[in-house]
């Protein structure tokens, strides 16, 4: 695959992906969304009522929806802000693809993978803006510009905390593999910008474990529940066989010509595994076998990409496959992926969410609590069957 039909084919696969993700969004009638819509909504409006940080979870999307929400309307903004992220992630992966010196056709490949578009089904998902900025942070590291590297952990920071941590743990990887002191003091200073936060949660009463989203059955670490492979069938369909395969052929050449980047890709996976080797301790987090999949498609796409520098002939037609099994898996599979039901905007103004914890109350003390994708019975949610 030559340097320009590499170009073409992730123009190509980045807008007819952002076509699907679109198609997701704005397809039905009204808003839907996950458990935890709800609560991130009231956040928005209270932030819009006036501004302060009363929850735990990072602040980004409240601010930003308190601006738009007067424009665009707080039942729009959920889903502009979805598209956004979509567009982000793929660009985020791009810019790192580019810095690291990758081949085009792993970024065409990351834009099809079939996971993102459950994320777009089942809203709000700010972990797709929060990757973004990792991604392109990882890229302004391989380019070495500290500033801008420290500037996103910060911005990272006020977006989603897991993927702030994710930032951390590749970035110091990589950078200890190029030896890199200058991008690790970049880390450090973009870690420590963060920390007023932090420092604003602990002197509100809030825990460490409360305000980095660790306390027991809050955000990343859940409580008891059966595992994520009990639906084996639906995570090798959202991880795309085609892409797997191929990032099996390309690994080893990944390992012997990238080294740091291998290496981060190594990092990767094992923390995708966590659910496995944190089961003999009893603990969990929420960044399991299933929710994990977000993290993984970038080990695969790299090494697919890598895979197919070494066959061009194959680049065109594996690509092609990747994006026919997404957008099978987006119709069949997504669905019923994850609970999503309609979301009540005049019922909105009635739950109460925790200062130092992400749960809430609903009108009669009766607590939601969030529903993991693994655990969604299968068949078409209420979004679906809403549409006659």
């Amino acid at each position: 695959m030559t340097r320009r039909a590499g170009r073409l084919w992730f123009w190509g696969s980045a807008t007819a992906a952002l076509a699907l993700h679109a198609l997701l969004l704005f397809g039905g009638e009204g808003l839907h969304g996950g458990g935890d819509l709800g609560p991130h909504l009231r956040l928005i409006q209270r932030m819009g009522d006036a501004p302060a940080l009363r929850n735990v979870y990072p602040p980004a999307y409240h601010a930003l929806g308190a601006l738009l929400a007067p424009w665009v309307g707080l039942a729009l903004f959920p889903k502009l802000f979805a598209l956004a992220s979509a567009a982000a992630l793929i660009g985020g992966f791009r810019t790192f693809q580019r810095a690291a010196g990758l081949p085009d056709a792993a970024a065409a490949i990351f834009a099809w993978a079939p996971y993102t578009f459950a994320l777009s089904w089942c809203l709000p998902k700010i972990e797709v803006a929060g990757y973004a900025l990792a991604l392109a942070a990882l890229g302004q590291l391989s380019r070495r510009r500290y500033p801008a590297l420290a500037l996103l952990v910060v911005a990272t920071f006020a977006v989603h905390t897991a993927a702030a941590l994710f930032l951390g743990l590749c970035g110091g990887v990589m950078a200890l593999a190029q030896r890199d002191r200058r991008a690790l003091l970049a880390l450090a200073a973009g870690t420590l910008a963060a920390t007023p936060l932090f420092a604003a949660h602990l002197a509100a009463g809030c825990t460490l474990a409360q305000a980095l989203l660790f306390s027991h059955g809050d955000y990343l670490r859940t409580a008891d529940r059966p595992g994520s492979l009990a639906n084996w069938a639906s995570l090798l369909a959202l991880a795309s066989p085609v892409a797997l395969g191929a990032a099996l052929f390309g690994a080893p050449a990944l390992w012997r010509e990238r080294r740091p980047v291998a290496l981060t890709c190594g990092v990767v996976v094992a923390l995708y595994l966590n659910e496995l080797w944190l089961a003999p301790f009893g603990a969990r987090t929420t960044l399991d076998l299933m929710r994990g999949l977000t993290v993984l498609a970038v080990p695969v796409s790299i090494a697919a990409g890598i895979g197919l520098a070494k066959h061009p002939r194959w680049a065109a037609a594996v690509i092609a496959a990747c994006a026919v099994w997404a957008i099978g898996v987006a119709a069949l599979v997504v669905p019923g992926s994850c609970s999503v039901r309609p979301i009540d905007l005049a019922g909105v103004e009635a739950l109460s969410v925790d200062r130092c914890t992400f749960r809430w109350k609903a009108p009669r003390g009766r607590t939601l609590r969030r529903e993991s994708p693994a655990l969604s019975p299968p068949g078409l949610p209420a979004r679906r069957a809403g549409r006659g």
